[in-house]
Formats: structure tokens, sequence, C-alpha cells
């Protein structure tokens, strides 16, 4: 599971947001389902709590709400629950096993549940339940080392462009009207997040940019709204949520929480993975997976080049928000220092898509 920057949390789009709900009645169920699991691993992510144990791993989602998602309710956690298992089970139906909840049995101790009516009391946490997979077959791992191969990738490619074929088809009105929205939004926390970290430059430049570029494929939106390419997407869709699983790639951590962020263009899906290439230095594999894709999904590749230099864009700029975030707030100077790296070297990205 990739772990997400703690304390602050970006949304899909780039938006910093708070905690509002506090978690010390879950934190207590946590730690007892912890002890009850007595797992061999456990990772703490801004949105859940995953625990492993063998060939297993168990997602708890945190109680929490903000202006993106709402797990503030038990009742709340256990619909999301359900419905991120139907739709990754849909796309990886190998990782996604079920759904399992923690209940109290007579001597009040903490209990794993694994189906039909919960014995004795009422469930006191729901859990997701994944087959574990190796983390060094993700596909950012393999990327970091230096073995992602162009077969490897154009086998995820293959995967993706037969989750897009099949998703489910959205009206979503003026789709280039509620896009320009996005990109204001990401413009704005790109001058929040970045002031002090960039060239103050950048933080006029990037947006006129940005903006130009929606202008210039804004026909394109409207029309590729028009043909049903605006569909029910994965919405989170870099290298850290692929890997391979048996010898197959499997898409994980799709969103479940906020339709906003998945009734969206196909081509934007795809573009976060293609960004994550770009910035591994992979171009030409970046190029194999792009043509593998538009093949595979007939997409036009005249559309493919009007709409990309925005999508590729937005994807970097965002991650420039968050690095410049991070660096700002993090306490450890060596960590500040690399994260102010990373965020000059997604700028210097986003200026070159947008050239």
């Amino acid at each position: 599971m990739p772990i997400l920057v703690p304390i602050k949390i970006y949304n899909p789009i780039g938006e910093k947001v708070q905690f509002i709900a506090q978690m010390t009645h879950q934190s207590k169920i946590i730690d007892e389902i912890e002890q009850s699991l007595s797992p061999d691993g456990r990772i703490d992510t801004s949105l859940s709590v995953v625990f492993l144990k063998g060939q297993r791993a168990y997602k708890i989602k945190r109680e929490m709400k903000n202006n993106f998602l709402d797990y503030s309710t038990l009742q709340k956690r256990k619909a999301l629950c359900e419905r991120e298992f139907h739709i990754n089970r849909k796309n990886s139906p190998e990782l996604y096993r079920t759904v399992n909840f923690a209940y109290r049995d007579e001597a009040g101790a903490i209990k794993i549940w694994g189906g039909g009516a919960c014995p004795l009391s009422t469930p006191e946490e729901y859990l997701l339940e994944m087959n574990r997979f190796n983390e060094d077959l993700l596909l950012s791992k393999l990327a970091e080392k230096g073995l992602l191969t162009e077969a490897l990738c154009c086998s995820a490619a293959g995967k993706i462009a037969d989750m897009h074929n099949t998703a489910i088809l959205v009206a979503p009105g003026d789709y280039a009207k509620k896009f320009l929205k996005v990109v204001n939004i990401i413009n704005e926390q790109f001058r929040d997040s970045a002031r002090g970290i960039v060239p103050e430059e950048a933080l006029r430049m990037v947006p006129r940019k940005l903006l130009a570029a929606f202008e210039r494929c804004r026909k394109v939106l409207a029309a590729r709204s028009a043909a049903g390419f605006i569909r029910e997407c994965h919405g989170d869709l870099h290298l850290g949520n692929i890997c391979f699983f048996n010898a197959a790639p499997c898409v994980f951590d799709a969103v479940e929480f906020n339709t906003e962020f998945t009734h969206i263009d196909t081509l934007y899906d795809l573009s976060f993975l293609i960004m994550d290439l770009h910035h591994y230095g992979l171009f030409q594999m970046a190029d194999k997976v792009s043509g593998s894709y538009l093949d595979a999904t007939q997409t036009d590749k005249k559309d493919y080049l009007a709409v990309m230099p925005l999508y590729l864009g937005l994807r970097s700029i965002i991650r420039c928000s968050i690095s410049a975030a991070g660096s700002r707030e993090n306490t450890s100077e060596d960590s500040a220092a690399r994260l102010k790296q990373d965020a000059v070297n997604y700028l210097q990205e986003t200026l070159g898509f947008l050239s």
C-alpha cells in the first residue's frame, strides 16, 4: 500500500485539508484489532490503517471527515468499505477478498468475523481483506530500482485499457466547464503551497500556462465528453497503485469516496501513470505505454496529443505542491531539503509538459 503524507491530507486534485474528526474512540478499537490479529506489519496512511499478516492485508478506514470525504460514522465506513471492495474487485478480483468486521466476544475481547451475521454483538469496525502482494513488485518500486521493463509496462497498459473500455459511462454535463474549476483549484493550491519554495515568477507563470493549455483543448474536452470518454475511472492511477501479482498486473486503491475524482476523462486517468514514467526518466517507456493504450482503446491520437500537455502538467504540478508543502512542514532538515528538491524537479517537469 502506498504511504501518503501524514497529518496533512491532499485529495486527488492536490487540495490540502485538515482532520476534522478526532480519532480517540476508534484509535482504541484499532489497537485492540491489532492485538487480536497479531500482525507482522502495519502501515499507517492519511486515510487508513493497514495490518499485514501472512498472506493477507486488512485495511481500516480512519474515523475522519473533511471537505472531500466522510468516514465519520461506523455506518458510513461500512458503506464505503463495501463500495471500495466492489469497485476494486471488478478491476482486480485476485487481490480483493471480502469485507470483514470486528466484534466483541462474550469476554469482551475483539475478534474478526469473516462473513454472515455478526455473532453475539454488533460490529465495532469494518476491515477490507486483501491478498497481500510483494511490495517489491509495485511498479513504483521497480522504477526506483531500474527494473521496470517495456513488457511489464505494456502489460499494465493493457489492463488499464480493459478497465476503461468496460468502465461505466457518466453524464458529466458541461465537462469542460467543470474541469476548468479543477484547473483553478490546482492553480490556487500551487500558489499557496509552493510560495517560498519555488521562484516567485513560477507562481505566476505556471497558472497562466495551465489556463492557456486548457483553452487550447477546451473544444476537445467537450468533444470527448460527447463521445462518451467521461467514465467512472480509477482516480489515482500512479505507479504506486499498480503491482504484479501471480505474474499479472493488478490495479488497486481506486478512489471510492468521491465521484468528483473518478468521473473523469479516461485520458486524465491515464495521465498520472504517464507523468510518473516521465518523472523516472522513462520517456520511451511512456511512449510505448501510450501507444499500446491508444491501440487497445481505439483512442484518436489527435485527442491524446491535444489534451496530454494539460493533463500531464496538472498531475505534475499537484506533485510539486505536495512536495513543497511537505518541505515546509517537515521537521527533519534532510527530509525537508529532499522534498524541496522534489518540488523543484516537478516544477521543471510541469514547464516541460506545457512548453
